[in-house]
């Protein structure tokens, strides 16, 4: 089921922008009370995939509740035209 997004160039801006400051936040954070490296690499490296996934879910919640983002699905749409 392919998905399309729609969304507006300032709600884009502004996700990516509160996601990346959060990341970034919680990361030095973990320079703060971690003391091993390869601890800090693991902490780094899940936190990225975190905030990444958290933008996603932010992106399709964003479009169920704001006109900004539309979601279209494009094979309930060829359907709806050749139905």
């Amino acid at each position: 089921m392919e998905k399309n997004i729609l969304i507006n160039e300032q709600l884009l801006k502004y996700l990516l922008t509160q996601t990346s400051q959060k990341c970034v936040g919680k990361c030095m954070k973990r320079f703060e009370i971690a003391e091993d490296k390869e601890e800090i690499k693991r902490h780094i490296k899940e936190l990225l995939y975190e905030s990444f996934r958290d933008l996603g879910d932010n992106i399709i919640n964003c479009s169920k509740s704001e006109k900004a983002i539309h979601l279209k699905n494009v094979e309930e749409q060829s359907k709806e035209k050749h139905g």
